[in-house]
This record gives C-alpha cells, structure tokens and sequence, in this order.
C-alpha cells in the first residue's frame, strides 16, 4: 500500500533497479560478446550500475526513514511502477528475444530512461548530493546510449564527458 512507502523503501526500489540494470547489461554484454564493441558498451554500464548500486545502499544507511507526504508517496509510487519491472516492455523481460543491436540499445535506452525519471521524482524526496550525482550519471547514460545508437560512438564509463565521440 501506499502509506506504508517510507524514504528507506524508496531507496531500496533504487538499489534494486540498480541491480536489475547490472543484470541486464551483464546478460546483454555476453549476449553480444561477438560484437566487441556493444559488448563493451554493456560491460561498461553493467560495472557502473553495481557502483550505482553500492552508492544508494550507503545513502540508505545515512538517510534513516524520514516521512514522506501523502503526494510524495503517490508520485514515487506512480513513477515506480512505470516499466522498470514489470509489463510486456520492461527492459529486463523476455532478453532472450533480443536478436540486433539496435533492440538491446533500445531497452538499454528504456531502462536509462525510466531510471532517470524515477531519480528525479526522487530529488523531491531526498534531500541529498547522492540524489543529484546519480542523476547526473544517468544522463551521461542515456545520452551515451543514444550517441551509440545514432553514431556507433564507444562508451568508455562513467569519466566520459557528455559530449565525447
């Protein structure tokens, strides 16, 4: 229900989306291991995912279970259950359908993109400068992910800038 969502389990729904990127780009990496480079690209995002991860569990442990408002919980609620885990086009369902590069960047683009939005109904949430880092680096995901899509461009982690090729 809705009224028990605090800020810990908030923050756990971060971690564990986390961990399912790391999943899917792990399986996806190795999917595509005859392709070097994607296989690269999702190795990458795959080793920053679990340090994503590692992150939101130590925010999780400073933060403690501050109360939300009514409309917060809603909007948090609302956001989290858009297609990260569930749904017929949720990144993680069904990989072993995914046959060309292009599908795997696509759900790699959903997923960066869901995550993203999540993180920032999270900003109104969680006052912190964990907040904001992650969804700096989630942009540098997504906008990666769609330079790779549209430019074959290689991604080379989290110390690329934006705007490299």
């Amino acid at each position: 229900m809705i009224e028990d969502l605090n800020l810990v389990k908030a923050i756990d729904f971060a971690v564990e989306t986390e961990k399912l990127g790391q999943h899917i780009y792990s399986r996806l990496a190795k999917k595509f291991s005859d392709d070097k480079e994607l296989s690269e690209v999702f190795s990458a995002l795959a080793e920053d995912e679990q340090h994503h991860a590692a992150t939101f569990e130590k925010l999780r442990d400073r933060v403690g279970s501050a109360e939300m408002s009514f409309e917060q919980k809603q909007y948090l609620r609302a956001v989290s259950l858009s297609d990260i885990f569930s749904g017929a086009g949720a990144p993680g369902k069904e990989l072993e359908n995914v046959k060309t590069r292009e599908d795997a960047l696509e759900r790699a683009f959903k997923l960066e993109r869901t995550t993203l939005a999540y993180y920032q109904a999270m900003k109104d949430v969680v006052q912190d400068e964990v907040i904001d880092e992650m969804i700096a680096e989630e942009k540098k995901h997504l906008l990666k992910v769609m330079q790779y899509m549209t430019t074959g461009a290689k991604y080379r982690g989290l110390g690329d800038s934006f705007y490299s090729a």
